[in-house]
């Protein structure tokens, strides 16, 4: 028979053993920086240094994670190489996903969030397209590999692909202070929270500036990362509390330059540490019970497509009101511009207008295509009277008459879809 001591320190070892945390989980920290950019390059390898060499090694020591780096920069900073990693990434359910993104950007107005370019962000409209993927995409294609935890962050612009930002260097060299971190804070952070945030550097029709010095979202994240992680502090560490520090600085950076960026951010956590997994937040239109009533075509619209409208109204009914002979170059010249960065967004309307409906119920997809109808109808119309007037941007006479013709009826399809469709 096993003597009592023996017995009871046998147990008292399993106690032990149970007390302690479960240090067996993996941080897959993905890393895509446009290191090579003539003109953000600078910045943005400063960026990445921060992240490769103290972030992603802080936060798997502190939290007690093994380290899975996926370093992505200069001409590895590709989309085929962002698919292939998306692809073969293989998170355990108790995992950790954190992708950064640092380059440029522009905004499809297919969502809120931006389009991230991974390499060639000079290139034309056709290989842009091919060139890059969407931010909110990214993320929700993350979190189907079913890891605990799941971030995606884009730091770049969100306006129009033609808008370029301009380097700018007016605040003074930021001196980073040597910090304790307190690896309880950290634990909290990245072992009691489930589900996951998607952030971009900038709302939509925004600039996401960098200087010198680095990008100011990235700059914003280093010194609120060590503020709100450091020994010393007191209350319990909570990514709202963190995040808000972010957007916060981010700011107070961009009022000091005299330019507006305001982070923004998609919440899906949860701070739970003995709940389920958080499925992920749906997004797009209602799913309506298989035998239940069907939801009304304005549910499945896409709001950023008709705020892409709006904006585009007033353009429009300007050149219509003042085109004429004397100023046609200009405005050939505008509208060339205009529409070289618009038209895959008004050639594919139709289908952007609204959420894919691939989980619309087989009964409701009848009465749906049949109310639909007209926008399709519209949105052809639309091309049409586009292309009729794209025609003549390099007979600058013959565009200010066809513009004349053709702009009416174009205005009025477009305003009939917002009065509609709009919720």
């Amino acid at each position: 028979m096993m003597p009592f001591r023996v017995i009871t320190y046998f147990f008292s070892c399993l106690v032990c053993l149970l007390c302690l945390p479960a240090w067996g989980q993996t941080l897959h920290f993905l890393v895509f920086t446009d290191t090579d950019d003539p003109d953000i390059g600078g910045a943005t390898l400063k960026t990445h240094t921060y992240l490769v060499n103290d972030l992603a090694p802080a936060i798997a020591k502190q939290a007690g994670l093994a380290l899975n780096l996926s370093n992505h920069f200069g001409g590895h900073c590709r989309v085929n190489e962002l698919d292939e990693t998306i692809s073969q990434l293989k998170a355990g359910p108790d995992d950790v996903i954190f992708f950064y993104f640092v380059g440029h950007g522009w905004n499809s107005r297919l969502n809120d969030y931006p389009s991230l370019i991974f390499g060639n962000a000079n290139t034309d409209r056709t290989s842009l397209e091919t060139a890059s993927r969407n931010l909110l995409d990214i993320y929700q294609q993350l979190r189907a590999r079913n890891a605990r935890l799941t971030i995606a962050i884009g730091e770049a612009c969100n306006k129009e692909r033609s808008d370029e930002p301009p380097l700018t260097s007016g605040r003074a060299v930021e001196i980073m202070k040597n910090t304790t971190y307190n690896p309880q804070r950290f634990q909290r952070l990245f072992r009691n929270y489930r589900g996951g945030f998607v952030m971009s550097s900038s709302k939509r029709g925004q600039f996401s500036h960098s200087d010198p010095k680095g990008g100011w979202m990235s700059v914003s994240w280093q010194n609120a990362v060590r503020q709100q992680m450091a020994d010393g502090q007191t209350g319990p560490a909570t990514w709202d509390k963190l995040l808000k520090d972010v957007v916060q600085q981010t700011e107070s950076l961009a009022r000091a330059n005299g330019d507006p960026q305001n982070p923004q951010i998609k919440n899906d956590l949860i701070d739970c540490p003995t709940c389920q997994k958080a499925p992920p937040t749906p997004t797009g239109p209602p799913v309506a019970p298989p035998n239940g009533p069907c939801p009304p075509v304005n549910s499945y619209v896409n709001e950023t497509a008709l705020a892409g409208i709006r904006e585009d109204l007033p353009l429009l009914q300007e050149m219509y009101e003042n085109i004429d002979s004397k100023n046609a170059n200009a405005y050939a010249a505008q509208f060339l511009h205009f529409y070289e960065n618009q038209k895959p967004f008004y050639d594919n309307l139709g289908d952007v207008i609204f959420y894919k409906a691939s989980q619309l119920p087989e009964h409701c997809r009848p009465e749906f295509e049949r109310s639909s109808k007209w926008v399709q109808e519209s949105t052809e119309e639309i091309t049409d009277r586009y292309d009729s007037v794209q025609k003549y941007a390099l007979k600058p006479l013959q565009l200010a008459a066809q513009a004349r013709s053709e702009l009416p009826s174009l205005i009025e399809r477009l305003k009939e879809i917002l009065k509609k469709l709009d919720k």
